[in-house]
């Protein structure tokens, strides 16, 4: 898949589950028997489906360092990311100045920065930046948290404009670090951004036809979950 010209290098995680995907049964037939101290810091309903989490350093480029990690980049290639999502902001930038209003100054102050560690200013925004992420890398992205669980999916375009995408999780733990998350099988999707809902473009909307199912599941295994689709969240690590 191209990633807008990857840099080199490969992501440090390994599959933590040797058995084979197990598809047709019940998501209560299901138990994770994998074990990680963050476990607790992901919502109950995704443990089934957590093959592994990837920790990274937490120097306030976590929430870019988990997202070079979800795209085999490497943590190390945060730098990278966080440049491919201040092209997409600006090449675009009435576009998405329709899109996050008053939140782009935000956003953009966030990513102008290439240092470790970074001040508060410049951590990363979400879900505001997970639209940038959805739009440059052509990825589905789903932000896990105790305090809430949003999806983002690419705004301009739709499944059909890519050759290949994939789906890509990251959580937000202890209200101040993003980690990687590796979800398997059809795992429950969460409510999508109200982001996308509201200004997605019409070819766009192909993404919510594909994933209706799991969207609906979530809503199934989570009756009770509040709105939270603008859940603003930053990083502190």
């Amino acid at each position: 898949m191209d990633l807008k010209e990857e840099p080199l290098g490969q992501c440090s995680y390994m599959w933590d589950m040797n058995e084979e995907p197990v598809d047709n049964i019940p998501y209560s037939s299901f138990q994770s028997f994998y074990m990680h101290p963050l476990m607790e810091e992901i919502p109950k309903i995704f443990h089934p489906y957590v093959i592994h989490i990837e920790d990274v350093v937490g120097d306030g480029n976590c929430g870019f360092r988990a997202i070079a990690a979800c795209l085999g980049y490497g943590e190390d290639q945060w730098l990278y990311v966080k440049e491919q999502l201040l092209h997409e902001l600006l090449d675009a930038y009435i576009g998405n100045e329709t899109v996050l209003t008053s939140g782009i100054n935000e956003v953009n102050l966030s990513l102008l920065f290439s240092q470790s560690p970074a001040p508060r200013q410049h951590w990363m925004v979400m879900p505001e930046t997970g639209i940038l992420i959805a739009n440059k890398f052509g990825v589905v992205l789903n932000c896990l948290s105790n305090e809430g669980c949003i999806t983002c999916f690419s705004i301009w375009k739709g499944p059909e404009h890519f050759q290949h995408h994939k789906t890509i999780t990251i959580a937000h733990v202890y209200g101040n670090h993003y980690v990687m998350v590796q979800l398997e099988r059809e795992y429950p999707m969460p409510r999508i951004s109200a982001y996308w809902i509201r200004y997605r473009a019409p070819s766009a909307v192909g993404w919510q036809h594909m994933y209706t199912q799991r969207l609906q599941l979530y809503e199934q295994l989570n009756p009770c979950d509040r709105d939270n689709a603008f859940i603003h969240i930053e990083e502190s690590c």
